[in-house]
């Protein structure tokens, strides 16, 4: 039997440019590492093109790893999908043509698949990838004629080279996930009543488990680190468990969104805290800075600049423009972030902070390219 609960929260929002220890930022909100060696994998845009960079860290100084791995430099991907130590990325070679890439930072193995090339001269549109350790999926719009469009999620095995599946569907794909050998799809009925729906398949069969309708405006799917499922609107989030489908709604205080239905990467740390860049509104002048969304305290943590760091360090050192990304060092316990910078260089740099209630700057790297994504090993 599935259980529906409905929460609506006061949610209290920190923002560390204003607010006291006594607002909610105590001591539990910190992991504190010991110091340990850590290894970062930097993914920079440099003009277009994605590369890699590997860097040395601890609690003290951040250090350029000269051996590298196997990751090879690539265009900047259309589409992506980050599930654990693994990053998969869609490339658009043609009108009928892509590439999906695969790169494992814990193996250091990276893989390329052609796409697509059964289907001939066609128009289509991919609109969302994700993968399993024995598939890939990509939800694809296909224009049959100026008057019909089919929805498909294309279903590519992984350790094979001709076997796809097309899972048909009648209404378009916008999102996709996987999680507990099922995979979830947020579909929106755009030819009669504009709404969103759940559709949850399971993996082994690539049958219909369930239909839940979403109702207006979800804007974005992703998973937890304990793998259940986070439905992301402006004005709330839906939480699915992926083994029962239970639900639980739960409504934002008007003013007290968190923000991250649009954030580029949604990273975890163990106790299900969430990193992730967000607009700060009037809490500060860049367009996205830091925030951490603790999901058991329904509290939001804004890292506005102006708090931590100088304005000769934010507008003469630093150059910053806004926030590209958003990681967490458990080792170390320090929050990585990505910044492109405001000179029109297409460089940025990476921050190591100090977590609230007494957010600070720990060390700088300047960087050759924006920071795309990070894991951290």
């Amino acid at each position: 039997m599935k259980a529906y609960n409905i929460c609506c929260l006061l949610w209290v929002c920190l923002v560390v440019i204003s607010c006291s220890k006594s607002e909610g930022a105590t001591e539990d909100n910190i992991i504190v590492g010991p110091g340990e060696e850590a290894a970062y994998h930097l993914l920079l845009n440099s003009e277009g093109t994605l590369t890699d960079l590997s860097l040395k860290a601890n609690n003290e100084t951040m250090l350029v790893n000269t051996s590298g791995n196997n990751f090879e430099t690539t265009a900047l991907p259309q589409l992506d999908f980050k599930d654990g130590n693994e990053i998969t990325l869609y490339q658009s070679s043609g009108d009928c043509n892509g590439i999906l890439i695969n790169f494992n930072y814990q193996t250091d193995s990276y893989t390329e698949k052609a796409i697509f090339s059964d289907l001939g001269a066609c128009s289509l549109q991919v609109n969302s990838v994700a993968a399993s350790g024995a598939s890939f999926y990509i939800a694809y719009t296909l224009e049959v004629s100026p008057n019909l469009t089919s929805y498909f999620v294309r279903v590519i095995d992984r350790n094979a080279e001709a076997v796809t599946v097309d899972i048909p569907l009648f209404k378009k794909p916008v999102g996709l996930t996987f999680s507990n050998n099922r995979l979830f799809v947020l579909v929106l009925d755009e030819e009669i009543t504009d709404e969103n729906a759940l559709m949850v398949y399971d993996a082994t069969t690539n049958g219909l488990v369930m239909e839940l309708n979403l109702g207006y405006n979800a804007q974005s799917i992703f998973k937890n680190r304990a793998g259940n499922l986070i439905v992301a609107y402006e004005e709330l989030h839906t939480l699915l468990n992926s083994e029962s489908l239970a639900v639980q709604y739960v409504n934002y205080q008007s003013g007290k969104e968190p923000k991250f239905a649009d954030s580029s990467f949604n990273y975890f740390d163990v106790q299900g805290r969430l990193y992730y860049e967000m607009p700060p509104g009037t809490n500060s002048v860049y367009p996205l800075v830091p925030a951490v969304y603790d999901f058991s305290k329904n509290l939001t943590v804004l890292y506005a600049y102006e708090n931590f760091l100088t304005e000769a360090q934010r507008t003469a050192e630093y150059k910053i423009e806004t926030t590209t990304m958003v990681g967490f060092d458990e080792k170390n316990g320090y929050l990585l972030v990505g910044y492109s910078k405001s000179d029109g260089s297409g460089k940025g740099g990476l921050l190591r902070i100090k977590p609230a209630p007494e957010p600070a700057l720990i060390d700088h790297l300047a960087l050759d390219g924006i920071p795309y994504d990070v894991y951290v090993n």
